[in-house]
């Protein structure tokens, strides 16, 4: 079966979130910038399913309290949805708190970060209209080992995989 864009129809898969086994990410120089975070939709990365959406990517992220995703900007616009716990979303010049259940917009390239405020882990799942992503922060990320972080796309670099 072939959709009006041309691409093979998929059988609809049940993907479950929050794999997170071998995906900690964090910078060497603080204890506090560290999460479990992974693309579920995003063949070749870890954890990543073979039911790789054609136009749409997620990030499923997991933030101990007291822990944070370091400011950073996005070649795609994302949106953001706390699914459990509470986070302090700074986006550019404001920060907006958020619980489970909100979500708020990053406009394309904005900074932006997530700290956990809550007394239990926040879960948050990023949604981001590309296949393709291109995440630039300021210090390296490990495991990486780099301040810019590819994923998705034909051409993935080997640091998603």
């Amino acid at each position: 079966m072939t959709t009006e864009a041309g691409t093979k129809a998929q059988r609809p898969q049940a993907i479950e979130l929050y794999q997170f086994e071998g995906t900690d990410v964090w910078q060497e120089d603080d204890d506090r910038a560290r999460l479990r975070g992974y693309f579920p939709l995003s063949a070749g990365t870890p954890n990543g399913s073979d039911a790789g959406a054609q136009e749409s990517m997620i990030v499923c992220m997991e933030i101990e309290s007291g822990n944070y995703l370091p400011t950073h900007r996005d070649s795609e616009e994302e949106l953001l949805l706390v699914v459990a716990g509470e986070v302090e979303a700074s986006v550019g010049d404001a920060s907006v708190h958020l619980s489970a259940g909100d979500c708020t917009v990053v406009p394309e390239m904005v900074p932006h970060g997530l700290q956990s405020v809550g007394d239990e882990p926040a879960r948050v799942i990023g949604f981001f209209p590309d296949d393709e992503l291109t995440a630039t922060f300021a210090k390296p990320l490990q495991p990486f080992g780099t301040n810019v972080v590819h994923v998705g796309g034909d051409g993935a670099d080997e640091e998603t995989k």
